[in-house]
């Protein structure tokens, strides 16, 4: 299955800062300064006023559909009365919720900043921190759970439906054999066990990319505040802010809690563990179904596993972009201590987390 866009990755915008605060000044009426903020496909700015306000001003190459731009302004403003920790989407001078960069013609929205530190930052995860992560995507999945758009009903390669037909693609472009035999023998065991299940999957619209730099936590959880107050840091810590919603699908469920343990058990010492704290907080707030529950761990894997291969495919048409690689080297150390879960330990795990041992 060809669900890839190459002509998106030949368009990408190419803003430096002086031209991110132009666009802020001429179609918001704002003058800010601005500062990078990382992105996978497009370009993300801090914008912050002379009086301290702070925005995220987000552009989108234009090769990319509008439509699904749309759907996920019309997703923020539906879930804004239900949860507090997503952006809101401010209109344009002209009053546009999507707007269009003069010249360049690609699109651009401004959305309301959220203060916190990405969990990628944020040092040690305690056990509080890992269940706050659940327990917001679990708010955000309910929230979302009767909202609909047609534009996410899409063949997406990130969307864990698509699993088997993604890493059969492009598994050969794992250029470490060690690697690749990895991902082949981690992504199979994953879809085994999802295969017997999958009929009992709930599909609803997800964000589908809870990862470290999309989830915010509270600044007491820092490194440096854990140092000066570690007591105050393990009992404050929580999930203040869920951003970027550009990779929304209409798909399982079930993929959220997995994509959030993914990416939070990398580098972890106990995967496991870290699963069961995840899934214990989303299961309070959306509870799953058994054969939802079972899956979320080999579903956990089965992201890490299409991660490393979408980025061998990425890294071959963009070989000097960093970002590509940033989860690649976590992901290689994280998979052999998953992998070596059996699955029966890793199901009684996370029921017994959910109480239903």
């Amino acid at each position: 299955m060809d669900c890839h866009k190459p002509s998106i990755l030949q368009q990408a915008p190419r803003f430096d800062l002086a031209g991110a605060a132009r666009l802020a000044r001429e179609m918001y009426g704002l003058d800010t300064s601005a500062s990078a903020l990382p992105s996978e496909r497009d370009q993300n700015f801090r914008l912050t006023t002379t009086a301290g306000g702070r925005y995220v001003v987000e552009i989108a190459n234009a090769a990319e559909p509008r439509a699904m731009l749309e759907a996920q302004n019309a997703a923020m403003a539906h879930v804004a009365d239900r949860v507090a920790f997503c952006p809101r989407v401010l209109p344009t001078i002209a009053g546009d919720t999507v707007g269009i960069a003069p010249d360049s013609g690609h699109f651009v929205r401004l959305v309301t900043y959220l203060d916190g530190i990405p969990l990628a930052e944020a040092g040690a995860r305690p056990t509080a921190l890992l269940e706050s992560l659940g327990r917001a995507v679990g708010r955000l999945d309910r929230a979302l759970e009767d909202f609909d758009h047609p534009a996410i009903h899409r063949d997406f390669h990130w969307d864990l439906a698509h699993a088997a037909a993604v890493i059969a693609e492009h598994l050969s472009l794992v250029h470490d054999g060690g690697d690749r035999q990895l991902v082949r023998r981690v992504s199979a065991s994953a879809l085994q066990a999802v295969e017997v299940r999958r009929s009992a999957f709930r599909r609803s619209a997800v964000h589908h990319d809870v990862n470290d730099w999309n989830v915010l936590v509270d600044r007491s959880s820092s490194p440096e505040s854990a140092i000066l107050n570690p007591q105050s840091a393990i009992r404050n810590a929580k999930v203040v802010g869920i951003i970027d919603f550009g990779d929304m699908v209409h798909t399982w469920t079930v993929a959220d809690p997995a994509v959030a343990v993914a990416y939070a058990m990398l580098d972890g010492s106990d995967p496991l563990a870290t699963a069961a704290a995840i899934v214990r907080g989303y299961h309070a707030e959306h509870p799953l179904r058994d054969e939802e529950l079972v899956a979320v761990f080999p579903l956990a894997g089965l992201r890490l596993c299409v991660s490393a291969c979408i980025a061998a495919w990425q890294q071959q048409q963009r070989p000097d972009d960093e970002y590509l690689a940033v989860s690649q080297g976590p992901i290689r150390r994280t998979l052999p201590a998953v992998a070596a879960i059996p699955p029966r330990m890793a199901e009684d795990a996370l029921r017994s987390a959910c109480g239903l041992a």
